[in-house]
């Protein structure tokens, strides 16, 4: 009897599981910073954007044929978008497993509409949503494209110095800049001075096309050395000597290892860093131009731009 009343009841604000769809694929993008989640897009539109504007047009679609107009044909399109939408779904279904991992935002989302297609599916013919599923699970067949994002959900980013210090020190460079390799050994030298009262952050802002090599491999050697200053000093002083040479990343990494200098090599970590932390601090400071620095200090964020307000700015720290 339960059952049947909870059946009753959703038949009649069939609305509600449109609109738990959206706000399950809204609060699932927590999902990418705690679990091993897909990416992907449908006809180059991302999955997320893609999902939302769908059950956004199965709720007005509903709301209009509740609301404004109850028409047999209204209803028949609701049923054939949402039969579409199940062919779609088994094809992300088979992605999921193919891969071996389980997204839960895409498997809720999945349910609600599974649940809305049995509850409507009486107003159109067997034969007709067949054809729509399989319309569906072709379509999608061929326009989706994903791929699955490791999880590193307790991984932070290069990092350094004290936590608990009241002021944070955010470097942004790019190893092709020249002006910052000429005052990298100068910020070094304050940044070491400052290591026990303050939390400092390197940022590589990727401005020129070949920096993003550069960038990954110090990640590389980051992913081995943990938060050593010193290391990481060393590290960032070589990198911009070989980025004023040119030197390719083969070339680099050959050059590391033969001063013994270890790297556990990770791609998809390494861009994973810089879609979830670099891009989105250089979003917040709104950085276009290095070398930079952004001083957090008593709840106030200042940034400095150019090597001579840079250099200004941290000894003025001392």
């Amino acid at each position: 009897m339960k059952a049947t009343r909870v059946v009753s009841g959703l038949q009649k604000r069939l609305w509600i599981l449109p609109v738990l769809g959206v706000l399950t694929i809204i609060i699932g993008q927590l999902c990418a910073a705690k679990c091993s989640y897909i990416q992907g897009d449908i006809l180059g539109i991302d999955l997320n954007i893609f999902g939302i504007l769908y059950y956004s047009s199965l709720l007005v679609s509903l709301l209009v044929y509740i609301n404004i107009c109850p028409k047999d044909w209204l209803m028949k399109a609701i049923v054939a978008v949402a039969s579409a939408g199940v062919g779609a779904e088994l094809i992300l279904i088979k992605f999921q497993v193919e891969n071996s991992v389980y997204c839960p935002k895409c498997l809720i989302s999945g349910f609600l509409l599974l649940v809305l297609f049995f509850l409507v599916a009486q107003h159109l013919k067997k034969w007709v949503i067949i054809l729509l599923i399989a319309t569906g699970l072709l379509f999608t067949s061929f326009t989706f494209n994903g791929s699955v994002i490791p999880s590193y959900a307790d991984e932070s980013y290069p990092q350094f110095g004290t936590d608990k210090a009241g002021i944070e020190i955010i470097v942004y460079s790019d190893y092709l800049c020249s002006y910052c390799r000429r005052i990298d050994q100068q910020t070094n030298m304050i940044l070491s001075k400052m290591k026990k009262r303050a939390r400092i952050v390197f940022i590589d802002v990727p401005l020129h096309p070949q920096s993003l090599d550069y960038s990954e491999i110090f990640l590389y050697t980051w992913f081995v050395s943990g938060n050593n200053l010193e290391n990481a000093f060393m590290v960032r002083e070589l990198l911009f000597d070989l980025a004023a040479k040119k030197t390719d990343q083969t070339g680099v990494i050959t050059l590391l290892k033969s001063k013994g200098i270890q790297l556990s090599i990770d791609r998809e970590r390494a861009r994973s860093i810089f879609r979830r932390f670099y891009n989105e601090s250089i979003k917040t400071d709104k950085v276009s131009a290095t070398p930079a620095v952004v001083i957090v200090k008593g709840g106030e964020r200042k940034k400095y731009v150019g090597a001579k307000a840079v250099l200004k700015a941290l000894e003025e720290l001392l």
